[in-house]
């Protein structure tokens, strides 16, 4: 077992997900090197766990992560080398968290700038608290965007509020986040962040997750297909779908008028 100190991983077997957290609060989760590494180790090692069908990514302590560890990066001796691997290793984590084939949720429970907006924005689904922040960040140092910012950000928020949050470095609070859909909902400070988060991963959990791949599958490649070559991807999905357990599960429990009970375990 992986002895990670910039991470935690917490599993919930019982309930079918688990948490993936960025571990080092006493610099407001900053991104380096090591922390990246220790989350793609943590990805791979989640995804062999058969009973997971949820992932929670959120932050220890007052942040969900501020972006890339600027100290650090002052302390780099030839710049580009550095930054050229540790975008390299934040790409991998990327291309990981898209990789996987259920439901992850972003958690975010406070500043989410540069980097960490990235991965955030790469999550299917994104709740915060009343205290979180947003921001790309990458041009107020002087960087362009990465971690599939640019990527990500304008499908979300759209290409003029993209474009002003990278060139002007407009930050958004928890609310405006709402507004332009950057994040599905805000948590209620009456509320715990994480716990009401943890109800809505055991619901995914129990869902069916063939139809979920599915669902994300479709949901991505509609910014890149054209409609008849969607078209021909709901078809063939679906058709797959029909196949399944879960759909004769759904099917009687619709009929019976009870909840069904999807992707059944030992």
């Amino acid at each position: 077992m992986i002895d990670y100190k910039n991470i935690d991983i917490e599993y919930f077997k019982k309930q079918g997900f688990a948490i993936i957290s960025f571990n080092r609060p006493y610099n407001l989760n900053a991104f380096n090197y090591a922390l990246t590494n220790e989350f793609c180790d943590a990805i791979r090692a989640i995804r062999k766990e058969k009973y997971i069908n949820c992932v929670i990514m959120t932050g220890k302590g007052k942040a969900f992560s501020v972006g890339g560890d600027i100290s650090e990066f002052r302390e780099y001796a030839d710049p580009v080398a550095s930054m050229a691997k540790l975008a390299a290793k934040l790409h991998e984590g990327i291309r990981l968290i898209k990789s996987i084939n259920f439901p992850i949720i972003a958690a975010i429970n406070g500043p989410c700038f540069g980097a960490a907006l990235g991965y955030a924005c790469s999550c299917d689904l994104r709740f915060c608290n009343e205290r979180a922040t947003f921001g790309a960040a990458f041009t107020g140092i002087g960087l362009s965007p990465d971690s599939s910012t640019s990527f990500h950000l304008p499908k979300i928020v759209g290409y003029s509020l993209a474009s002003e949050m990278i060139l002007l470095n407009r930050n958004l609070n928890s609310q405006e986040a709402q507004r332009y859909g950057l994040v599905n909902r805000i948590i209620l400070s009456d509320d715990s962040l994480i716990e009401a988060v943890k109800k809505i991963a055991s619901q995914l959990s129990t869902g069916p997750i063939e139809a979920f791949q599915a669902s994300k599958e479709l949901i991505q490649n509609s910014y890149l297909n054209d409609l008849e070559t969607h078209l021909e991807e709901e078809a063939k999905n679906i058709e797959k779908c029909a196949g399944t357990e879960d759909f004769l599960e759904g099917l009687n429990a619709f009929l019976e008028k009870r909840k069904p009970n999807f992707n059944k375990k030992e």
